[in-house]
């Protein structure tokens, strides 16, 4: 009886002493850290409790030994509600649960031995004590909720972001303009972020007058993807002039931080184009809610193509949500961590993936033929295929966004301050 009590007791305070000392150091909320050091101070707690089990069912040679035992079993009832009501909150499942499962029972029993000897009797104020352990469980569990919950969702994140054009010049010959291409982006908040993904883009419209205007079919497309429509001018097919990243995938940026890339693309004249637009898009991720491991680059790296040989052949498709059958993407990915060494234990590992398409052209596509228009999305997904996306309420919790910007210029116009 007193081997199975003090393994009980030992086994939660392994735990708490691991959590606690994990998260005190490193816990990305202050009030994470917090928790922590009332975890060590229940893991101190419950190791006390299992040395005074000895005593309790030896010579009980100390007074409160029995008070000791009960105050740990106590602690251990708190604590062990906190990581299973948290287990459950998750709806995630992780080999934990047992031992939160194998607790509770654990204290059911030490509940009716620590009842059937009457521990309570002799100690002064039984009723002080019962108290204090009730009150430290509701100040425990409020510590969690605010660390976990309320401080990493009232400090809003700002990051400003921006695309523009250069003043552009004549090439030597007289048959293109060298555009300069500009994206900018800052951290305007407190929170530290990590960059998920970036692309920016420059393409070339052609403006063609359509006397005859626009179906309804393509008014309604219009307004979902643009918020607008010229019901009698069509700016496509388009043609890509240039595209890339502008920041590292995982690349941490700092409260205050700037980051930002400067692009020459050129535009050829007389090729029936008539606007330039250069579009850019960035997604983030929240350093307060999570952590990215390999010294926090998304180093993870899949091509769909064969990037090895000449051919460049199409491997595998990516998933429906993601592209179309055929088309071609490259993607970075990485598993999360939690804001704290409690969420680790209690919810399962997830993948963060930033996806950029570089979609085939068939019939229809609003781009030329032989062309294309590159797009960048991201998920956060259990699975690292990004086939199981989590609950919209699970990735707002990791404080994932994603910003796009765009601007155009009339060539007509850029060719006049190219010539001044």
């Amino acid at each position: 009886m007193a081997a199975l009590m003090t393994l009980g007791l030992l086994a939660s305070a392994a735990v708490l002493f691991h959590v606690g000392t994990t998260d005190a150091f490193n816990a990305l909320t202050f009030g994470g850290r917090l928790v922590g050091v009332a975890f060590i101070a229940a893991a101190l707690v419950e190791v006390i409790a299992a040395l005074a089990v000895c005593d309790y069912w030896g010579k009980r040679a100390v007074r409160y030994s029995g008070a000791a035992v009960l105050i740990g079993v106590g602690t251990v009832t708190v604590t062990d509600l906190m990581f299973l009501i948290t287990q459950f909150e998750g709806h995630d499942y992780t080999p934990f649960i047992w031992l939160w499962i194998g607790l509770l029972l654990w204290m059911g029993w030490a509940s009716w031995v620590l009842a059937r000897q009457r521990v309570w009797r002799g100690i002064p104020h039984p009723k002080s004590i019962a108290l204090s352990v009730m009150v430290s469980g509701v100040v425990g569990a409020a510590s969690l909720s605010y660390s976990q919950m309320y401080v990493p969702y009232v400090t809003p994140v700002t990051v400003p972001f921006t695309v523009s054009f250069g003043a552009p010049t004549m090439s030597a010959d007289g048959t293109s303009l060298h555009l300069p291409a500009h994206v900018e982006l800052r951290n305007s908040s407190s929170v530290r972020i990590y960059v998920v993904g970036t692309l920016w883009t420059v393409t070339g419209n052609p403006t063609i007058f359509d006397p005859q205007g626009k179906g309804m079919d393509e008014w309604k497309r219009d307004m979902w993807e643009h918020g607008s429509t010229l019901t009698h001018v069509r700016y496509s097919p388009s043609r890509l002039m240039g595209a890339g990243e502008f920041v590292t995938p995982g690349s941490p940026i700092e409260p205050g931080e700037a980051d930002s890339v400067d692009k020459n693309v050129d535009v050829p004249l007389r090729s029936g184009l008539s606007r330039v637009t250069i579009s850019a898009t960035i997604s983030y991720i929240r350093a307060d809610r999570v952590r990215l491991p390999v010294n926090s680059y998304m180093q993870t790296i899949e091509a769909s193509w064969d990037t090895a040989s000449r051919q460049q052949k199409h491997q595998w498709d990516a998933p429906e949500w993601v592209a179309e059958s055929g088309d071609e993407v490259y993607r970075h990915y990485s598993t999360i961590s939690h804001s704290s060494e409690m969420a680790n234990l209690t919810h399962t590992m997830d993948y963060v993936t930033a996806w950029w398409t570089i979609p085939k052209w068939h019939e229809g596509r609003l781009y030329a033929k032989e062309n294309t228009n590159p797009y960048l999305s991201v998920s956060i997904t259990s699975d690292a295929d990004g086939e199981e996306h989590i609950s919209e309420q699970e990735a707002e919790s990791y404080g994932i966004a994603i910003d796009r910007a765009e601007t155009e210029r009339p060539i007509e116009e850029l060719l006049k301050a190219a010539r001044k």
